[in-house]
């Protein structure tokens, strides 16, 4: 009878470790299961939020841009057209002109602000069709200076779009909705704040496609990864946050200045009604008064050429709302 006996027991040895090994199995698969899930989980949310924080920023930054043309097209060409009404104007005789630095108007600043106005006017009449939303969102992500140079002498504007969506980190904050975007963001290509994501959608497919996996290792990686991503997107939604940032100061600050103009716009009316368009006509506290105009057109210029992106898509530090407030101290108050 010994040997029946060994061979059960040798049988329930070999059984209790198979069922411990199915335990364990059956364990390993519920953890890699609870991995896998959260994995796609935490993807799934951090994705959600880098789209709210795009689509926060690229309203702000087309917000800028549409506020800029219509400042360009109303308080610049009004300033244009009642300046341009002055016969001989001489700004060096103006004593306090020293006061204004380096914001004085000279005639190739007039030719810009001409070819600005014709531009933009031409936007906002929608003489272009499609092209308002993509030539709002590089103006305001890229100021005059880009925006302006690629539309040439002015007639040559059925490209802004085109243009503003050959920026890899506009067009993802566009959505891929701008022209040339869609396919950018279709290979991948999402560069903001110097942050490569381009592996994104290959995490997530990497990750989602494995939340069945029950391999307890492979789960534990795809989880570690989804992590990585996660800080990742937080990293790009706080660059997001400042584009914002950004973009809304720069247009309040545009917004204060242009009224500034408009009144200035107004008084020189009511002057050339008074003393006519000679300029030699005009006292002393006229001048001034023109002076100051010219000044804060000036200001407001410079002000609607600055960029809030950079090419590499970083903010831009030359919008950053402390470095204006230190050098404009009047626009301290929009804040």
């Amino acid at each position: 009878m010994p040997l029946p006996f060994l061979a059960w027991a040798a049988i329930a040895a070999v059984g209790a470790v198979g069922g411990t090994k199915t335990v364990k199995a059956i364990k390993d698969n519920s953890r890699a299961s609870y991995y896998s899930e959260r994995a796609g989980e935490i993807i799934s949310s951090a994705s959600e939020k880098a789209d709210e924080c795009r689509k926060s920023a690229n309203e702000s930054i087309e917000s800028l841009g549409r506020v800029k043309l219509e400042t360009v097209d109303r308080t610049i060409g009004s300033f244009l057209k009642t300046f341009g009404k002055i016969k001989n104007v001489n700004f060096s005789e103006v004593d306090t002109v020293s006061e204004f630095k380096n914001l004085n108007l000279d005639s190739a600043n007039i030719a810009e602000l001409s070819k600005m106005t014709v531009i933009a006017s031409d936007v906002l009449k929608g003489s272009v069709s499609g092209v308002l939303s993509g030539a709002a969102a590089a103006y305001g992500a890229y100021g005059a200076v880009g925006w302006f140079a690629s539309a040439g002498t002015g007639t040559a504007i059925s490209g802004l779009s085109g243009a503003a969506a050959t920026n890899a980190t506009l067009a993802w904050l566009g959505g891929g909705t701008l022209a040339a975007g869609g396919g950018g963001i279709a290979a991948g290509t999402m560069v903001l704040g110097g942050i490569v994501a381009a592996p994104a959608l290959l995490i997530l497919g990497c990750v989602m496609g494995a939340r069945a996996s029950k391999n307890l290792e492979e789960a534990k990686s795809n989880f570690a990864k989804a992590n990585d991503y996660a800080e990742q997107m937080k990293l790009l939604c706080s660059t997001c946050n400042k584009i914002s940032e950004h973009a809304d100061f720069m247009r309040k600050a545009i917004t204060v200045s242009a009224k500034v103009c408009d009144r200035g716009v107004l008084n020189l009316e009511k002057t050339i009604d008074e003393y006519g368009t000679e300029w030699n006509s005009f006292p002393s506290d006229a001048k001034n008064k023109v002076a100051a105009l010219g000044a804060a057109v000036k200001l407001l210029k410079t002000l609607l050429d600055k960029k809030i992106l950079t090419e590499s898509g970083k903010p831009s530090d030359e919008s950053d709302p402390e470095r204006i407030k230190q050098e404009h101290p009047d626009l301290i108050a929009i804040s």
